[in-house]
């Protein structure tokens, strides 16, 4: 059995003035051209467009504005270093996790003149993953934030969790916030591959992601995302609702039958035993287990468990993935939510171009 331990809290990097200097410094020497061969630290598509290791600053004029989700992306024109122009895309987090943190959209317009800095594209492209923006007016902001930030998680939140009315802590059906993830995308070398599982891994372009095409994943990809999920207790069904692209898991409880919202999150049977939901998926539609072309077989079954803390404040998260096609044995993802006063599901609408 495999198991993909929760990673750090943080979901984004937090960049500093002096990686910032670093940054300039280093574009500056090497002409913003160095490659290296780590996936980055974005999620979905983005992993296997951007070096983790290559870190850069590009400063220029912005040409375009694309303000949807999955992500924000910006087309900057930069002097390359023979005085040519150069057309940069900076792609961002998404809407949702900008505007949590007071990135909004009036904050930048066509014609301003930005400093980004964040990880380089790989084999030479003018592209980045962006960390910090630097405004005209040298206000800079997070790009790509750490959870912390983004929901407003401290000491004092997460004191006022435990100390809200035991009745608001009773149960599992509120919004959650995801403070350790999978990350299945930074653990490839532990998934014990067989040889058709490795050779369609091999075989994956990740320009080729659905997710470039705006096609929402699946279970168990859906559940590795920083984004607030939120279970609802409707009888004899649960319906789990991931902010990331607006997913809709229906899980049927006291043999209760019936079709799933969105066959890709597969069939869901569950049952309560204490404190912790127990849940059984089969028939998921949907052809991989992460967000970098691992895959996933029709005959894959998900077992997970949702387990309430005594306090009623944390939710930890376990899912073992048996499928016999792509994998000798089974893997087991673990992750974990934090509840705090106030936070929401939002809308995703995803779109693959034009509106801002």
């Amino acid at each position: 059995m495999i198991t993909i331990r929760n990673d750090a809290c943080s979901s984004g990097n937090s960049v500093s003035r002096w990686e910032l200097a670093a940054a300039r410094t280093i574009a500056a020497a090497i002409g913003l051209l160095a490659i290296g061969a780590m996936p980055s630290n974005a999620h979905h598509a983005s992993t296997g467009l951007y070096d983790r290791d290559t870190f850069g600053a590009v400063e220029g004029e912005i040409v375009s504005i694309f303000w949807r989700n999955p992500h924000v992306r910006l087309e900057v024109a930069r002097v390359g270093p023979g005085g040519e122009t150069e057309m940069w895309e900076i792609e961002f987090g998404s809407v949702n996790t900008l505007e949590r943190t007071g990135f909004s959209r009036n904050m930048i317009a066509i014609g301003d003149r930005i400093e980004v800095a964040g990880n380089l594209g790989r084999n030479g492209r003018h592209g980045m993953w962006a960390e910090l923006v630097t405004l005209a007016n040298g206000e800079e902001l997070q790009a790509n934030p750490g959870v912390e930030r983004r929901y407003g998680l401290n000491d004092v939140a997460f004191a006022r969790a435990r100390q809200a009315d035991t009745s608001l802590r009773a149960d599992i059906f509120r919004v959650w916030i995801p403070v350790e993830r999978p990350r299945t995308s930074r653990n490839l070398i532990n998934y014990p591959l067989t040889a058709v599982g490795g050779a369609a891994r091999e075989s994956w372009d990740p320009l080729l992601d659905p997710a470039l095409q705006c096609i929402p994943p699946g279970v168990p990809t859906a559940m590795d995302n920083p984004y607030p999920i939120e279970f609802e207790d409707l009888g004899d069904v649960i319906e789990l609702r991931l902010e990331e692209w607006d997913g809709v898991r229906t899980i049927f409880m006291n043999g209760a039958t019936g079709e799933p919202k969105q066959p890709r999150m597969g069939r869901s049977t569950g049952r309560w035993d204490g404190r912790t939901l127990f849940i059984e998926t089969t028939d998921i539609g949907w052809r991989y287990v992460d967000d970098i072309g691992t895959p996933q077989s029709e005959d894959a079954v998900i077992h997970e468990s949702f387990t309430l803390s005594e306090d009623g404040t944390d939710l930890a998260w376990e899912a073992r993935i048996t499928d016999p096609i792509n994998f000798t044995e089974p893997v087991v993802y673990e992750g974990r939510w934090t509840w705090v006063q106030g936070q929401e599901v939002k809308p995703f609408n995803c779109a693959l171009a034009g509106g801002e």
